[in-house]
């Protein structure tokens, strides 16, 4: 796990964790971090790519990082919004979730995910090809396309799935902006866990940040962020 700091002298902190493949060094992830550091000092979580253990590898190594943090704001994208509804610390204030990673939208019956996830090997191999700028978003770039995650294994779909399935209870300061058409994440398992009133829909891809549509969305994000889901 890498995490990088953005201080452009703001009081407050943020813990932004990224999604499944976003690296800061990606145009539209750095996009994010420079509306983010207008009121924060930003602290990005790049996870690995490839695990076998969503807590040891994706959630204990956050907390830990957080748990040196004074009170800070959370912001999870993807499979980082999975990785911060785990998070537990007195410290964290709002929680925004940008399209998490609860459930996957898959034309897989879940028999058969469960059947792939149950095989012992760690090697990835299962080739992701649903990755494309139709999927992320009309402005990813071509780099940030080339450097996705190509495969995974069958243990990382076991411990996504326990990760998933185990899931806290929503936070009361948690508000979510998703796109209901999605087609990697399910935005059916946001509306299953927050309320209609904490929830913002947006046009565009899995990422927000990598379509058109973020510029009229940025600011609602910063407010929810900033001063919680009443603001919504």
């Amino acid at each position: 796990m890498q995490i990088r700091v953005y201080d452009e002298g703001a009081a407050r902190d943020c813990l932004l964790v990224l999604g499944w493949g976003n690296r800061c060094r990606h145009r539209n992830v750095q996009w994010l971090i420079d509306q983010l550091a207008t009121a924060y000092r930003v602290h990005a979580v790049e996870l690995p790519t490839h695990i076998t253990d969503y807590r040891r590898e994706w959630v204990d190594p956050a907390q830990e990082y957080a748990a040196d943090l004074d009170e800070f704001d959370l912001l999870g994208h993807s499979a980082g919004g999975l990785t911060a509804a785990h998070l537990d610390a007195d410290a964290v204030g709002n929680r925004v979730y940008l399209s998490p990673w609860w459930d996957s939208d898959l034309p897989v019956p879940r028999p058969v995910l469960d059947a792939v996830a149950s095989l012992p090997i760690s090697t990835p191999f299962i080739p992701v090809d649903t990755l494309d700028a139709e999927a992320i978003g009309d402005l990813a770039t071509a780099r940030q396309l080339a450097e996705g995650p190509s495969a995974f294994s069958p243990a990382f779909v076991r411990t996504v799935l326990r990760a998933q399935r185990s899931l806290p209870p929503a936070r009361d300061t948690a508000a979510a902006f998703c796109s209901l058409t999605d087609t990697i994440v399910d935005p059916r398992a946001v509306g299953e866990r927050l309320p209609a009133d904490r929830i913002r829909l947006y046009d565009g891809g899995h990422e927000l940040f990598s379509s058109s549509g973020r510029e009229g969305t940025i600011e609602t994000v910063l407010d929810a962020l900033r001063h919680g889901p009443d603001t919504l």
